[in-house]
């Protein structure tokens, strides 16, 4: 087989001025050959095959261009017209759009449309998705984390497993020990973003670590004029500033942003509030272009310094406050280099760092009549509660009496790092053309925290250190490889394309119980063209289809889980006689319970799709469903012990005075004695119970699949010329079912009839918990969320979503209007109690009953009731005891045992918890409209649910209903302003 190479020269030219537009990306679609021209705008490709391609031509600042061209000899001096991307253009997008050119679902999101939607918060851009809905409240104050094709209270840490990269940087929580939760991106400058690709379908087995779709965020590459922009709603306010310079012949371009955006929760009160100062430098160059083979090399650094602060409130608690800083750095090195050999085509390497300083502290009121004590002990022992001035290292410290203030501290400070290799081949052999790609990566993730402390013990609360920077980092060495083939069939009327990768995760985790844990990701994805461009009716026909498994790496708080302290009070005498207060605790720890048999989270996923074109009717539809698998969960763990308690009937027998008594206690045994200061009386030992009962441990285990189904579909009808106005369909249809098997061991928070602790720990087929932490209210740390039983173990939910949007485009007065409405057609929801494909609860005719024969639980308006699945004892705890046959057994021969086992049913809290519950239709609308003034400026405006929808909405659930205003269904009316000038 012989191929003649050829060469092509060119330049390009702004469309408009026909002025030169230089360090424009020159590329085929296949990504076989590029180049970038220089400052002139002129370029050359060299050993370009002969045949038919489509050459692309980027740009910042300009409309992305593909042109059809025949290389059948050298080709010179060619001349590609750009046109600038602004609103004199015949087409405007304002939505989300799908990606051509790829074999999964995958969306774009350009600079146009995040400067008409006004984005102010990365993660809002979900809005601009199928289905998707304007955020409920536009700030910033709380944390906002990315989300696909799954919904943020679900079981199965769907944030956790949405992987977000700014210019190839990942943003991960791996870092975290208070929660299993996705990248808060808030810290994220939204002005200097140039386009967002959404892939909610398969992606590249480049792409590790994530369960549920990726979000790539690419911020501005190139020479740019100075852009200020200023932006104003009534809870946010925004000023940013960027200019992209070129640094000469040969040289580089340089880009330089900052913006200041400052978020308040209500604009009555602005004293809660979120600041973010986000600065970014960006260098790129490309080397050896006039040879050939260019190397292009981009180095990156981004930073921001702000975060939560609530300290200036006059309306809360004089001096209290929370403040959280949100505080990163982010640094990225990257090359690409064009080798053209006979077995390799490109060379990529990449790497980053990402360190980011998450301080927060809470300052709090607190106060108390009598002394109450904190506990600091670290070590097994009973410990005498001292006051501070006596010993400050005691283990017991007494709390003052009166009013005071606690300052608590939460230092976090997740790194990460990752270096990663590529290299592909691309050839075609005839007709047919492939790309093989193989790449190694490496990455690390690490906290160096100090975890939570308190600046003076004096006044600390019951607490003990957990260092997060003694914690080892956890390592990943990865390596992948990929296929991807094309074929024409039919004599090129059609193509059909195969890409097949598999992807290998080794998870080094030093000192631990895991060791080296192997994971492996297959995942594969076809489509095939029918039509292109074609003539008739049809113009535009493909299908694709996917299959993949992707595994998410586990977090910190999931490996190192942290050590649980059981503190029980061993003697409380009262008051003494000069008023002050004597405690003595029991102390055990427990030291951390690691699970060697923890299996990664894993996601599988089936997705098919098409896209087609009728009539100029554009249409795209998938539907997909993914199964999450081994998700991370977290439980307790009962172990018994026992310890010895001395009541105030001990001290009834002792004949020394009341205030000549003092008391002691023996670190090991735990006997209190009893002795006189005046010496007139011997001292003695009193007498003492003991206590049985239990300690609890975290344990992090897999829970149950979860099953999620879904259909997204987009139709764009072609612009009506008369009114130059387009309308746009997309929605949703969104279904999922999480049932948790996993059993699940607890305690009831109740005593014996004798008020001694309970002594029997119950099984329970699943649990309500969808997350493993929880943060409440100006809490700065999370509290750990083990799973805890409930009469519902699970849940299932459907709806259905369509937005009609209406873009009105004027390009002879550059203005651009939409309105959006966005709607819900229908939404279901129901607790589900089930346990190996049957209803597990059962119906009770009083709510007061604790047996029942019927398990039909949803006909609807009962109250039912659940037993743990097993049960056992202190004296034998590893003996499960089937419990229904034992309750049986004992209502009619142990009357004693039947009334201490009837503690541990579960009953629903009202009769309609398991009614299903179907919410009635409702809608929102926003209007968008964006005004440019000439070549330098232009304005945009939003109003959200401009009108102020206070229509009622039903639940089925319980036969209520309720008005939109400020219910969390739709956003509250709001507007902004944003002006962009260009200098």
């Amino acid at each position: 087989m012989f191929c003649q190479a050829f060469t092509i020269t060119g330049k390009i030219l702004n469309r408009q001025s026909k002025e030169a537009v230089g360090f424009a990306t020159v590329s085929f679609a296949d990504n076989s050959l590029w180049t970038v021209a220089d400052e002139k705008g002129r370029f050359v490709l060299k050993d370009v095959p002969g045949g038919k391609a489509v050459l692309l031509v980027h740009c910042l600042g300009y409309v992305t261009k593909s042109f059809d061209i025949d290389v059948k000899n050298d080709m010179p001096e060619l001349v590609f017209l750009l046109a600038e991307e602004n609103l004199t253009l015949d087409e405007v997008v304002v939505t989300a759009r799908q990606k051509p050119r790829e074999l999964t679902t995958s969306y774009t999101i350009d600079r146009t449309t995040l400067d008409h939607a006004q984005i102010l918060n990365v993660a809002d851009i979900r809005s601009l998705l199928p289905g998707g809905k304007t955020p409920i409240r536009q700030e910033l104050t709380n944390d906002q984390r990315f989300v696909l094709r799954a919904k943020g209270g679900e079981r199965g840490n769907a944030s956790f497993g949405t992987a977000v990269e700014v210019d190839g940087v990942r943003l991960q929580n791996n870092a975290a020990f208070d929660e299993t939760k996705g990248a808060d991106v808030r810290s994220i400058s939204s002005t200097n973003i140039e386009s967002v690709e959404v892939v909610t379908g398969i992606p590249s087995v480049e792409h590790g670590d994530l369960s549920s779709g990726i979000v790539k965020i690419h911020t501005r590459k190139g020479r740019t004029p100075l852009t200020v922009e200023l932006s104003t709603a009534p809870k946010s306010k925004l000023a940013a500033v960027s200019k992209g310079f070129s640094l000469g012949t040969d040289a580089g371009t340089l880009n330089t942003g900052f913006e200041h955006t400052e978020s308040v929760s209500d604009p009555a009160s602005p004293h809660t509030s979120y600041a973010r100062n986000a600065l970014t430098v960006k260098y790129s160059h490309t080397l050896n272009k006039s040879r050939g083979m260019p190397l292009s090399l981009d180095l990156g650094l981004t930073g921001n310094i702000g975060g939560y602060d609530s300290k200036a409130d006059p309306d809360a608690f004089r001096e209290t406050y929370t403040h959280m800083k949100d505080n990163g750095l982010r640094g990225s090195v990257s090359a690409k280099w064009l080798l053209k050999k006979a077995w390799i085509t490109n060379l990529e390497f990449s790497g980053s760092v990402s360190y980011s300083d998450r301080l927060s502290k809470s300052n709090t009121n607190k106060s108390s009549s009598s002394s109450q004590a904190s506990l600091h002990s670290l070590e097994q022992g009973y410990f005498i509660a001292t006051n501070y001035d006596e010993n400050p290292d005691a283990p017991v410290l007494l709390l003052p009496r009166g009013y005071w203030y606690v300052l608590q501290y939460h230092d976090s400070k997740p790194l990460h790092y990752m270096a990663k290799m590529k290299a592909d081949w691309q050839h075609r052999f005839g007709s047919v053309s492939h790309k093989f790609m193989a790449g190694a990566e490496l990455s690390g993730s690490r906290n160096k925290g100090r975890g939570v402390y308190y600046d003076n013990l004096r006044y600390a609360p019951t607490w003990r250190p957990y260092y997060y920077n003694e914690k080892p980092s956890v390592n990943n060495v990865a390596w992948y490889i990929e296929e991807k083939l094309s074929l024409p069939i039919r004599q090129n009327a059609s193509l059909l394309e195969v890409k097949v990768g598999l992807r290998s995760d080794m998870t080094m985790i030093r000192s631990s119980t895991y060791g080296t844990v192997q994971s492996f990701s297959p995942r594969v994805n076809a489509k095939y063209t029918l039509r292109k461009n074609a003539d008739g009716l049809l113009r535009d026909f493909s299908l694709y289809a996917g299959w993949g498994k992707s595994v998410k790496l586990p977090s910190l708080e999931v490996l190192y889980p942290r050590p649980k302290y059981s503190d029980d009070l061993a003697f409380a005498p009262g008051a003494m006689a000069d008023g002050s207060t004597f405690y003595a605790y029991f102390t055990t720890p427990t030291l951390p319970r690691h699970n060697p048999n923890l299996r990664w989270q894993q996601n599988k996923q089936i997705e098919i799709g098409t896209e087609l074109s009728i009539s100029g009717v554009q249409v795209t539809l998938s539907l997909f469903r993914s199964q999450t698998v081994d998700p991370y969960i977290c439980t307790l763990e009962h172990t018994p012990y026992s310890y010895r308690l001395t009541e105030q009937k001990a001290l009834e027998k002792s004949i020394i005075p009341l205030q000549d008594r003092q008391y002691t206690i023996d670190r090991e045994t735990g006997v209190v004695t009893v002795s006189d200061k005046t010496g007139t009386y011997s001292s003695h030992p009193l007498e003492y119970t003991r206590r049985d009962t239990y300690k609890d441990n975290y344990f992090y285990r897999n829970g149950s699949p979860i099953e999620r189904n879904g259909i997204e579909w987009i139709v764009e009808f072609p612009r009506i010329r008369s009114i130059r106005t387009k309308f746009r369909l997309d929605g949703n249809y969104y279904r999922y079912k999480g049932v948790d098997e996993t059993l699940i061991a607890s305690i009831p928070a109740q005593t014996m009839t004798d008020n001694s602790p309970f002594r029997y720990i119950g099984y329970y087929v699943g649990s309500s918990t969808s997350a493993t932490s929880h943060r409440t209210g100006g809490s700065i740390v999370s509290t750990i969320q083990p799973a805890s039983p409930s009469v519902s173990n699970g849940a299932i939910s459907e709806e259905v979503n369509l937005n009609v949007t209406a873009e009105t485009h004027i390009p002879a007065i550059r203005m651009l209007f939409s309105v959006k409405l966005e709607t819900s057609l229908y939404r279901y929801g129901r607790r589900l109690s089930q346990y190996k494909g049957r209803s597990y609860g059962f119906v009770v005719n009083k709510p007061e009953d604790l047996s029942g024969e019927d398990t039909d639980i949803y006909q609807g308006d009962v109250y039912v009731g659940s037993y743990p699945l097993y049960y056992s004892t202190w004296e034998d705890p590893d003996t499960k005891i089937p419990f229904a046959e034992k309750f049986a057994w004992a209502k009619e021969n142990d009357k004693d045992l039947y009334n201490e086992l009837a503690k541990m049913v579960l009953k629903s809290p009202t009769n309609y918890f398991f009614n299903p519950n179907r919410i009635s239709p409702y809608f929102s609308a926003n209007i968008n409209i964006t005004k440019e003034i000439g070549k330098w400026a232009s304005i945009s405006f939003y109003a959200y649910n401009f009108f102020n929808n206070m229509g009622k909405i039903k639940f089925s659930e319980n036969r209520t209903e309720t008005i939109l205003y400020d219910s969390g269904f739709i956003p509250q009316f709001t507007y902004g302003l944003s002006l962009r000038l260009k200098l």
